[in-house]
């Protein structure tokens, strides 16, 4: 059974580095219950470009992410 999915663009932030990319959410969830599920340990990022920081230089622009949800300070959807 296949679930319908929504796709937001979101903008992370590491220790060192800032992720951009597409996560992609099952249609009609929210953000906060997604990340909250405490047996998904990584999350999904399509279409990810990783920038390090300080700074604003490209390392990486790659199709497909899977990152760990501990190393993250903070997220947000891109508008």
């Amino acid at each position: 059974m296949k679930v319908e999915q929504a796709e937001i663009e979101v903008i992370i932030f590491t220790q060192n580095s800032r992720v951009e990319g597409k996560l992609h959410l099952p249609s009609g969830g929210r953000l906060t219950d997604y990340l909250a599920l405490a047996e998904r340990k990584f999350i999904p990022i399509t279409d990810s470009k990783i920038f390090l920081m300080p700074g604003n230089e490209l390392i990486y622009s790659i199709p497909f992410l899977s990152l760990n949800k501990d190393f993250i300070i903070y997220i947000f959807p891109k508008n």
